[in-house]
């Protein structure tokens, strides 16, 4: 039995044949012919009503989801491509060169531009209106929106093409942010809450960026966390980057350098690795150690030396004067499996765990692969490679009498209908010292805020602070030595002493100006801020007096605030301390209310100019 003749069952393939074909060209045609104006969105993410916002710790929006304009150019229908690139160059500040190489190599529709703002989307329908940018469509496209462009920019991270997280929590909690809907359902994305206090955040930028334009360095890293809980109330690294644009940015400049970047840490170090050798019982408080002559190991052929000679020193000398003999004699005293196993405790050489992508684990090599000196070199700062947040993560066990906390950088996460989905709070890891050695440490790092201690710099008025300095040598790979022109100066702060409530980390990279000691470079800084902070929780001072009424809060007797090159924090400063700024000419006070302030617009932190408006709420 047949199924036709050869000749009709050719026709009927032909015929399939020329159906096939049609179909594929009708394919090709809607996507490479008709005019991007006209084309369907993609709706790869269908069912998606909004990516979830980034908000800080009391809800400032960080990010959100916005719809914004893409700028797209059919470059078949333009007509005048330099005069083109020349307008949109203006408008999206680009180089008109760049985009008219676009324009003159592409044979179609190219994508010039994702989330532009509305006052440029005005300016190019504008123009189109009037003939002047023939081929140009804007087409709404769901975008990220980061109305406080720079604050944090190294947490929250950015979105890319498709409204997926590249960086940042962006990037961590994109399923939670963006979650995958059921068919056919849409669904919102979740509220993201960090740990970061948005004004603490704005405070540490603006004093990170002078910091490091005073003294000509390449970088400045701010860590202030909550000492008792582990959050990170700021994360700072200068320079930083704008996510609404950070296209324009290189990988190196958008690198999230605080646990990203590796780095001997120097004399801060000292803290832990003394700490260490406490706990292992290699010695105690009261041994002394005689440093004139240095440290000098014959059979070996390398020696240690101190920048001046403070003779005998007993443990908290050690720490006071950041003795490198001293440290390197105590490192004799256990062995180098042990030593590792306490920097390990720690949280060196490996991640701290923190909700951020990329962290690295520092370099701590095993003590199978140490030499000779190595030991001595760990005890004082070198031959070790830590990230920001492994400093800050290690103060915390000295911070909570041994206790190590994993850092926190996001609060909770809360579905759209205000359910609280998740609550990060305080986890502790591990305790890696005793709970007296941790008080130790603190008190020694306490005596070298004063007298000639190396830390007397630190000063924060009413409040005791335990500090360390540190100025690194950095190792040039090129020559293989360390490096006679670039340094790293630091300073970990916690406070106060006697009951620790925060810890803040600076570290300036390669200063380049009138000092490059981690006392002249570092400490101011961490003076600035530690300083903002105590005003800014209202932190008890000696000579503070306390109003009662439904809470407490801590009224300073102190003089107007200060209004320069930066907006002040005006929170809890009663009306009869603000009045002599209404005289000034060059800025409009308004005030609401009366009592003390409990709200101002602008942010503290905000640059000053020339006749700007703060308004002052009080009560």
């Amino acid at each position: 039995m047949t199924n036709g003749t050869p000749k009709t069952r050719f026709f009927v393939l032909l015929g399939l044949v020329g159906v096939f074909v049609l179909v594929l060209f009708y394919q090709y045609a809607s996507i490479m012919i008709r005019p991007a104006g006209v084309r369907q969105r993609n709706t790869q993410q269908t069912g998606i009503v909004e990516r979830g916002p980034i908000l800080d710790r009391n809800g400032r929006v960080l990010a959100i989801q916005t719809e914004l304009d893409t700028v797209t150019i059919w470059t078949p229908d333009v007509t005048d491509a330099e005069k083109t690139a020349t307008l949109l160059g203006e408008i999206l500040d680009r180089s008109a060169e760049e985009i008219l190489d676009r324009v003159r190599s592409a044979r179609g529709d190219i994508v010039l531009q994702r989330a532009i703002t509305p006052s440029q989307s005005d300016l190019i329908a504008q123009h189109r209106s009037e003939g002047r940018l023939r081929g140009v469509t804007l087409r709404p496209f769901p975008g990220r929106s980061y109305p406080e462009r720079t604050l944090a920019a190294n947490v929250v991270g950015y979105v890319g093409v498709e409204n997926v997280g590249l960086d940042g929590i962006e990037y961590s909690l994109n399923n939670e942010l963006l979650p995958v809907p059921e068919t056919g359902r849409p669904v919102s994305g979740n509220q993201v809450f960090l740990t970061i206090d948005a004004n603490i955040q704005a405070m540490a930028q603006a004093i990170a960026e002078r910091g490091r334009e005073e003294h000509s360095a390449d970088s400045v890293i701010i860590i202030v966390a909550d000492a008792t809980n582990g959050e990170i109330l700021a994360y700072t690294t200068d320079p930083t980057f704008d996510p609404n644009t950070f296209g324009r940015y290189t990988a190196d400049e958008r690198r999230n350098a605080p646990v990203q970047k590796i780095y001997e840490p120097g004399s801060v170090f000292k803290v832990f690795s003394i700490a260490s050798i406490l706990q292992l019982g290699g010695i105690v408080p009261r041994d002394r150690f005689e440093t004139s002559g240095g440290y000098i190991n014959e059979s070996l052929g390398f020696s240690i030396t101190d920048l001046a000679d403070r003779g005998t020193l007993d443990v908290e000398g050690v720490i006071k004067y950041s003795s490198n003999v001293g440290s390197a004699i105590a490192a004799d005293t256990v062995s180098s499996d042990a030593f590792f196993h306490m920097l390990r405790l720690f949280g060196f050489g490996v991640q701290t765990g923190i909700m951020l992508n990329g962290e690295e684990r520092g370099i701590l090599a095993r003590p199978e692969f140490w030499s000779g000196r190595t030991r001595q070199t760990i005890a004082i700062g070198q031959e070790i490679g830590t990230t920001a947040i492994q400093v800050v993560a290690a103060a915390t066990a000295l911070a909570n009498r041994g206790v190590l906390l994993k850092p926190q950088i996001v609060k909770s996460i809360v579905a759209p209908d205000g359910r609280i989905l998740q609550e990060f709070g305080r986890e502790p890891v591990r305790e890696v010292v005793a709970p007296w050695v941790a008080d130790t440490m603190l008190e020694m790092m306490y005596s070298s805020t004063q007298g000639a201690g190396l830390a007397r710099l630190v000063r924060i008025d009413g409040v005791n602070v335990s500090a360390k300095t540190g100025t690194a040598e950095v190792f040039d790979l090129t020559e293989r030595r360390y490096s006679q022109t670039e340094f790293i100066g630091s300073v970990l702060g916690i406070f106060p002493t006697e009951d620790p409530q925060f810890i803040v980390y600076v570290m300036v990279e390669h200063p380049r100006g009138p000092s490059i000691y981690g006392e002249r470079t570092a400490v101011p800084i961490l003076n600035e801020i530690s300083e903002y902070i105590v005003q800014y929780t209202g932190m008890p001072r000696p000579g503070d007096a306390v109003a009662r009424h439904s809470g407490r809060v801590a009224v300073r007797h102190s003089d107007t605030p200060v209004l320069e090159t930066h907006v002040p924090d005006f929170t809890g400063v009663a009306k009869r301390t603000i009045m002599p700024l209404l005289n000034r000419e060059d800025v409009e006070i308004r005030l609401m209310g009366n009592g003390w302030v409990v709200a101002q617009d602008p942010a503290p932190g905000t640059a000053y100019r020339s006749g700007m408006v703060i308004t002052l709420e009080l009560e």
